[in-house]
């Protein structure tokens, strides 16, 4: 090979050698790029076939992130990409406001945890008639054109929670009986204001009313719900602060129905020393609330399938889209996590 020809095969392959190496540096910024901005580079470069979205109020809540992570599990095997929408987006501020930009993307179908918003219930109707369904998870707008709803039927939820304060109360009266030794018991059903008007104020009706007919309880027992407002932990501490401080003392048990309240409530009863005397029934299963519970500092904590709620969801939907119907209602699983059975939560 002569010298010239030499020098054109090692220019040629300088030339290929580069364009090597910046294709590999621009596929490896793009995939830095959509890491940073939490997109799965998978997901960027798979075809979908429906666009759904999910609106919930809390999308800091663990809670909520596992239920997304198994809508999204469950909806990529239907050819469905599932984009969660958060209220703290730029000016969004309301659930009304992320309505409105699902309808106008012309989303194929929405995964909504309905609240007292005004005017949401007519954003479900409005997106229905626009021909994109609505399944409602958790909290329900049974009055609504809602297509499906998943979650628990709140008047089982609040059997399922008088059950448990039944055997508490028990185990509290063969221990020694009685609010310090006399008196009623104290229980205290913390109320998300989101929720007032929905599930939650039915729960708590369902509770108070198996208080006070139960012969187990009837004599022993005083239910009282407190409002707490959905704003963050401040609202929630203060409110709690407030219980403990309270000229009567702190109530003897305490029903959680949110995460946030769950952990300030935690919080005043080590602060306030009130372990084995302020009895705590939790919400979810964060690492904090399940090594309370193993320890046996909190009574109990309670649970809800979040690998069904996300399955059930996308299984309403997709017989939405491709039959014209569904099941009104899907029920899921609960559970409550006590110190027998807390350590299979743990790694969960």
């Amino acid at each position: 090979m002569s010298k010239k020809n030499k020098n054109l095969f090692r220019l040629v392959a300088a030339g290929l050698f580069s364009i090597l190496f910046l294709t590999l540096l621009t596929i490896s910024f793009y995939g830095y790029v959509l890491e940073q901005i939490g997109v799965d580079h998978a997901e960027n470069v798979r075809n979908y076939r429906y666009h759904f979205v999910m609106i919930v109020a809390n999308t800091d809540s663990r809670f909520w992130n596992d239920v997304f992570d198994s809508v999204r599990e469950e909806a990529a095997k239907q050819e469905a990409y599932v984009e969660l929408k958060e209220k703290n987006q730029s000016s969004i501020n309301t659930m009304v406001d992320l309505m409105d930009m699902s309808i106008a993307a012309k989303v194929d179908g929405i995964i909504l945890e309905c609240t007292d918003e005004e005017n949401l219930d007519e954003k479900v109707n409005e997106a229905t008639e626009k021909g994109i369904p609505v399944v409602t998870i958790l909290n329900d707008a049974p009055a609504s054109e809602r297509k499906s709803f998943v979650g628990i039927n709140p008047y089982q939820l609040g059997q399922a929670y008088g059950c448990q304060l039944e055997k508490m109360i028990r185990k509290l009266e063969s221990e020694g009986g009685g609010r310090d030794g006399e008196g009623e018991y104290r229980i205290t059903v913390l109320l998300n204001d989101s929720s007032i008007d929905s599930n939650h104020f039915q729960i708590f009706n369902q509770i108070n009313n198996m208080m006070v007919t139960s012969e187990a309880t009837a004599e022993l027992v005083k239910a009282e719900a407190v409002r707490i407002p959905s704003g963050g932990a401040f609202e929630s501490e203060e409110i709690v602060w407030n219980l403990f401080q309270s000229a009567k003392g702190p109530p003897d048990i305490i029903v959680c129905m949110d995460e946030v309240d769950t952990e300030a409530v935690y919080q005043a009863v080590i602060d306030y020393n009130r372990v084995g005397k302020t009895q705590v029934i939790g919400y979810y299963k964060s690492k904090t609330t399940l090594d309370a519970v193993r320890r046996g500092t909190m009574a109990m904590t309670f649970c809800i399938d979040t690998e069904e709620m996300g399955r059930y969801s996308v299984k309403a939907m997709m017989e939405c889209i491709r039959d014209g119907r569904t099941n009104s209602f899907y029920s899921v699983d609960l559970q409550f996590v006590t110190r027998e059975n807390a350590d299979e939560f743990m790694d969960q």
